[in-house]
């Protein structure tokens, strides 16, 4: 599969922490949507147990882990870019291996929220919001 992008939709993949600033996920989820990018990842918000340490939508009930982790990775290969919510520039494990996927892979990150960690703000472009990323994304 390639990420080359015929049509004039806008792929994104939505990475970072899912437990902290639930409020601000959703913010950014609906300001994606709202600025008509096609989200690949997460498919949605609406998670079966969001208390649980690793989420999971009902459809993917018999899925491990790590099977939802590689679905959330092939996303980010074919995403035009990743939104990170990083809340008070708070990154986790998944979503700092999620940015190194990201740049591996070729697909600029942006983000709201500085990332706290030194080494990650080099791979994170600031921007003040989704409209803003789009615009920086090349023609």
């Amino acid at each position: 599969m390639s990420r080359e992008n015929s049509s004039s939709v806008i792929r994104a993949t939505l990475s970072g922490s899912f437990h902290r600033d639930p409020e601000g996920l959703d913010r950014s989820y609906r300001e994606l949507v709202r600025n008509q990018c096609q989200v690949l990842s997460p498919r949605s918000l609406e998670f079966e147990d969001a208390s649980v340490l690793f989420v999971k939508h009902s459809i993917e009930q018999g899925d491990t882990p790590g099977l939802i982790q590689n679905h959330h990775l092939q996303a980010i290969a074919l995403s035009d870019f990743v939104w990170l919510h990083a809340p008070k520039g708070y990154v986790g494990i998944s979503a700092a291996m999620e940015i190194g996927y990201a740049y591996r892979s070729g697909t600029p990150v942006f983000s709201d929220e500085i990332p706290e960690d030194e080494m990650l703000k080099h791979f994170v472009t600031f921007v003040p919001s989704v409209f803003s990323a789009i615009e920086q994304l090349p023609r």
